[in-house]
């Protein structure tokens, strides 16, 4: 049984009994539904709603009470100002800087998950190898030709960091 499995119910019970237990990363189908629930019900015990998934649900899950993002390393210059601009009050802002990302976010999160970090990241000369540990196997040449192209278009840190 995984956490995102657990009913909101005993997710809200877990933050107020245990002390250490605040913040929440949801990543899970209907994600933003979850997390609302969370946040009404788990009112100020809960001080950490968190969106997951690469940030494929990120919108939908500020509206629905998000504060904050625990998404990949690979392009986390690109996706703060979409939570600030929110958290600030710009949604219409936040949406058009999350709606002018998506296509990365997707990218990342249907063709690759967390090679796609790995992948930017030798790219841009922030570490020697993406190689995964069994059992994860190496993204395949095209989709990762395909990652660094569309990457290049946005111009991550991670893509030129260690250059």
């Amino acid at each position: 049984l995984s956490w995102v499995d657990l009913p909101v119910h005993l997710l809200v019970k877990m933050a107020k009994e245990i002390e250490t237990v605040k913040c929440f990363k949801i990543e899970c189908a209907q994600a933003a539904s979850k997390l609302r629930k969370l946040v009404v019900e788990g009112g100020d015990s809960i001080e950490g709603p968190f969106d997951g998934e690469e940030g494929i649900t990120l919108f939908a899950d500020l509206e629905a009470g998000a504060t904050g993002t625990m998404s990949s390393a690979m392009i986390p210059d690109l996706i703060k100002p979409v939570v600030l601009d929110y958290l600030a009050g710009d949604s219409d802002k936040s949406e058009d800087r999350y709606n002018d990302i998506l296509p990365i976010i997707n990218y990342e999160n249907r063709q690759c998950g967390f090679r796609a970090t790995k992948v930017v990241m030798k790219e841009g000369g922030v570490i020697n190898s993406d190689f995964c540990r069994h059992p994860i196997s190496p993204l395949e040449e095209e989709t990762k030709l395909g990652l660094i192209k569309l990457a290049k278009k946005y111009d991550p840190i991670a893509l030129n960091w260690g250059k």
